[in-house]
């Protein structure tokens, strides 16, 4: 609840809001999530006022507390998609929740992006069959979505594939400020699509080969940071869920010994994900999937299964 119109705020003047406007803000809400960066070169106003404006909506932002038991009661009315494996919603607590971000990573043909795939398909099932009867938003950063694999999959769970494809909306990215400008601007394409999915696979792709060397890192992982907030006000205000694959890099201890691979993009990314899976190849068709951090979860593995057919407990 607000105790104030957006045109009621004292830094706020008619000129201003006129531009709040154009630019599709019309609540307090919808400017307390910004950084007075975001909203100056949204609006184009300097930052100082952009600062006096963010300051004054978060003021007027009731924040009342809420018990853990309300809390609880929140929690457990999000929706659920399932992956498919019944083993691997097991492993995510029921399924890829809404309000959350789950990160997927793993090394080459791991699996990451054919689980993409599959919830692409299965998120527009209707709730009784593990869906959410919505659309997808899908950007893929590395050329490797495929219409025809979707297909495959669509017709071999006997639904009608054009239909699927249809609520697919696919952006393909060829650099981070592409990647940085969709998301941010994401929002409009999300409530007329009705997307109750959100892809990107993946996140590292284009900050890994752009921001190359210790003395850009710093600058990498604002970019990303300032992305990761930007998802977190997504699902807080429209609470889809959002999934992101991410690539892996080896570690060496002090004697040289190569550990065991870890998610990309560092400390401050690695706080940002609700979830996070690292995928690993078993044999032949099967993948291993480990509960790499979770808030909510225990630390666990399970076995899956990437068939012709898609995601599934069995192989072929």
């Amino acid at each position: 609840m607000f105790q104030k119109k957006l045109e009621e705020l004292e830094s706020v003047t008619s000129e201003l809001f006129d531009k709040l406007e154009a630019a599709g803000f019309s609540t307090i809400e919808s400017i307390s999530w910004l950084t007075p960066e975001e909203l100056a070169e949204k609006i184009e106003i300097d930052s100082v006022t952009a600062k006096t404006i963010i300051a004054e909506a978060v003021a007027n932002v009731e924040q009342k507390p809420i018990s853990a038991a309300d809390l609880l009661k929140k929690e457990e009315k999000r929706l659920k998609i399932t992956t498919g494996s019944k083993e691997l919603d097991t492993l995510l607590g029921g399924g890829i929740y809404t309000g959350e971000i789950t990160e997927i990573s793993g090394e080459f043909a791991t699996g990451k992006t054919q689980l993409c795939f599959q919830l692409s398909i299965n998120v527009q099932l209707p709730p009784e069959e593990g869906g959410l009867g919505g659309g997808v938003y899908y950007i893929d950063t590395e050329g490797t979505f495929s219409s025809t694999r979707i297909v495959q999959m669509a017709q071999n769970k006997g639904l009608d594939p054009k239909k699927f494809l249809s609520n697919i909306a696919v952006t393909r990215t060829y650099n981070s400020d592409h990647l940085t400008f969709l998301i941010m601007n994401a929002e409009q394409l999300l409530k007329e699509r009705n997307v109750k999915l959100f892809i990107i696979d993946s996140i590292a792709s284009h900050f890994r080969a752009e921001y190359v060397g210790e003395d850009r890192l710093v600058s990498r992982q604002q970019a990303v940071m300032r992305l990761a907030e930007t998802m977190k006000q997504l699902i807080e205000k429209l609470g889809i869920a959002v999934v992101v694959t991410n690539q892996v890099i080896a570690t060496f201890d002090d004697n040289l010994f190569d550990k065991s691979p870890h998610p990309a993009l560092g400390f401050a990314w690695a706080h940002r994900p609700h979830q996070r899976i690292l995928l690993r190849k078993g044999r032949d068709q099967a993948r291993i999937a480990r509960m790499y951090d979770s808030s909510r979860l225990p630390d666990r593995e399970c076995v899956f299964f990437v068939t012709e057919k898609g995601i599934s407990d069995k192989a072929k």
